[in-house]
């Protein structure tokens, strides 16, 4: 039954139906969604490429599909529009850097002929991330990059345009045999269509795209009152992600540097991951074609706000395959993890703690480079935004413990398992703490930084002169785990090379 076979019927019995069923659809949806959104990170419904001309709405869109776990975002794409490329690839690689997903390649999409619109000065004035990332020389072409990203990739392919279509139009008029890699264009656009700004900005790209063989699904806003309004913010705000919370601080802080002014921020890009994830609260029109779709009317603002802090808070459970809920009440952890339990899980989130639990009940004792490679292999996910599972991985550690150790981390973190043949390790040079972590034929090496391992092994010394190999060794051993545990953040305790 499709959302436009429920919406259309003119019997009154039918239209009572209805009534009651977009009553409960946001409540079934909220119902539902977890154990989706939850359940497929490692082996996502949705795979993406995105092109964005950075308006205000696309930074809520783009970090929507960057949290939802069922979504994998293998490139981005800056395009003139409301800032120009070059200005959307940078606001696209500061939200890359805060949300450390530094491995999702930006490219650059091509200049137009055209003077930015009125909105350009406010869109520009927003900051997206991390505005002390490091500029890249030069961004790579669209297309090129489009074309790496699918070279071999096994999955077909979702386009999401979030303003013109030219660099999705460039891409498959240079290759053509890649239209049967998409499996659809999803585009947001306004209802009066041929005058909507993303239409507008390129008609002879959109013409293009509307004469392949390529299913171009239209998503668009039709109500007035759809608006990132406080009561929205405040939804976000408690929706306990990194994503949401980055939002709503966003959102005040437009809020607080415009005193006294009505700023409306309405929805519009930002039903695009919507639409994604949860079609059947959209309908289509069917006077229009392609096919344009819009949220229902009956659907309260606020399970709008619900259902998309819904897909923003997607990120905060681990990958479960076994249990419902990872355990994480301190009554059922021994007194010394249980004391810190709290504090760790909101530093480094729940993902890390699951990691570091599981590796040290295999692993046979609470270890410190079993830990350090849980680390590792957590900021190998993150930097490339994916799931267990999708890493192939190369160590340097060796097979001789205590530095070995850190290859089980590695395992237990990424599902890189060697049933899975996902990891070798490499017996060529002298072992040291790093990894090659490998996704979609792009390569990053992480090692742990000099400071640290000279730290590690000056403490490990210090431990065999005083007791030897006895068992206060390895008390003295897990005590240093358990510290270890505690302080080192991921993100600032490993170089990257290329």
């Amino acid at each position: 039954m499709t959302a436009r076979t429920i919406y259309t019927s003119k019997k009154p019995w039918v239209k009572r139906f209805n009534k009651l069923f977009i009553r409960i659809i946001p409540v079934l949806f909220l119902t539902l969604i977890a154990p989706l959104v939850y359940s497929h990170s490692g082996k996502p419904k949705y795979h993406v490429i995105i092109d964005t001309d950075a308006s205000i709405d696309d930074l809520r869109a783009v970090t929507t599909l960057l949290a939802c776990n069922d979504i994998r975002v293998l490139g981005i794409i800056g395009s003139q529009g409301t800032l120009s490329a070059k200005s959307a690839a940078d606001k696209v690689s500061s939200l890359l850097a805060y949300f450390h997903h530094e491995g999702i390649p930006v490219g650059l999409g091509r200049s137009l002929d055209q003077i930015l619109p009125f909105w350009s000065a406010f869109a520009g004035s927003v900051s997206w991330g991390n505005n002390e990332f490091i500029e890249p020389a030069s961004y790579q072409e669209a297309v090129s990059l489009m074309t790496e990203i699918t070279k071999s990739y096994p999955q077909k392919i979702t386009l999401i345009a979030l303003g013109a279509l030219t660099n999705l139009a460039d891409w498959l008029r240079n290759n053509p045999g890649k239209a049967q890699m998409v499996e659809r264009i999803i585009w947001y656009n306004e209802i009066d269509f041929k005058n909507g700004f993303n239409y507008q900005t390129d008609p002879d790209s959109y013409k293009f795209i509307h004469s392949l063989p390529i299913p171009l699904q239209v998503v668009s806003n039709d109500r007035s009152n759809l608006v990132c309004d406080q009561a929205f913010i405040q939804k976000l705000d408690s929706a306990g992600s990194i994503y949401a919370n980055h939002l709503a601080d966003i959102h005040k802080q437009i809020t607080e540097s415009n005193p006294g002014k009505q700023i409306h921020l309405e929805l519009g890009d930002d039903l695009v991951p919507l639409f994604l994830t949860c079609p059947i609260v959209f309908t289509s029109r069917d006077d229009q074609h392609p096919a344009v779709f819009t949220l229902e009317k009956n659907i309260p603002v606020s399970y709008v706000a619900d259902l998309i802090s819904t897909v923003l808070n997607s990120s905060v459970k681990p990958n479960n395959r076994v249990f419902t809920d990872f355990p994480v009440n301190p009554d059922l952890y021994k007194k010394n993890v249980s004391d810190f339990l709290p504090r760790v899980i909101r530093d480094f989130g729940l993902s890390e703690w699951k990691s570091v639990v599981l590796t040290n009940e295999i692993h046979g004792h609470t270890g410190i480079y079993s830990i350090i490679g849980v680390k590792m292999g957590v900021r190998a996910l993150e930097y490339f935004n994916v799931g267990v599972n999708n890493l192939e991985v190369v160590s340097y550690a060796g097979s001789e413990p205590p530095l070995s150790c850190l290859n089980d981390g590695i395992q237990i973190s990424t599902g890189a398992t060697i049933g899975q043949g996902l990891i070798k390790v490499d017996k060529t040079v002298l072992p040291n703490p790093a990894v090659i972590f490998v996704f979609n034929s792009k390569k990053i090496r992480i090692e742990l930084k000099k400071e640290i391992a000279e730290r590690i092994e000056a403490d490990i010394s210090k431990g065999v002169q005083q007791f030897g190999m006895s068992d206060k060794y390895w008390a003295y051993v897990e005590e240093l785990a358990y510290q270890y545990w505690q302080e080192l953040d991921r993100h600032f305790i490993f170089n990257f090379s290329f």
